[in-house]
């Protein structure tokens, strides 16, 4: 079978997450549970890590600004924050 870029680019980000994991970053740094990497890096499919800015800020992409997450600890930390920004206009 004959791999196309596509796929040749989501192994190597696959390696690269596995790698990440494995070596730097064992725990998901909002909940602290621990990655598993059959599960939260499918190899196909959609990926279950994302990065968070720790400090929150999106322009500083300093690599110790930035840290793996569970892409549904992302979602919520980042629902939390929109819902409490929403109800100061009530």
């Amino acid at each position: 079978m004959r791999k196309t870029h596509t796929s040749y680019t989501k192994s190597r980000y696959r390696q690269f997450l596995v790698l990440m994991v494995e070596k730097y970053q064992p725990l998901c740094a909002l909940c602290s549970k621990p990655f598993d990497l059959e599960v939260d890096t499918p190899t196909r499919g959609l990926d279950l890590l994302t990065e968070h800015h720790a400090d929150g800020n999106h322009y500083n992409s300093d690599l110790s600004n930035r840290v793996l997450v569970h892409r549904t600890c992302q979602k919520s930390y980042h629902a939390k924050d929109n819902i409490l920004f929403w109800r100061q206009f009530k």
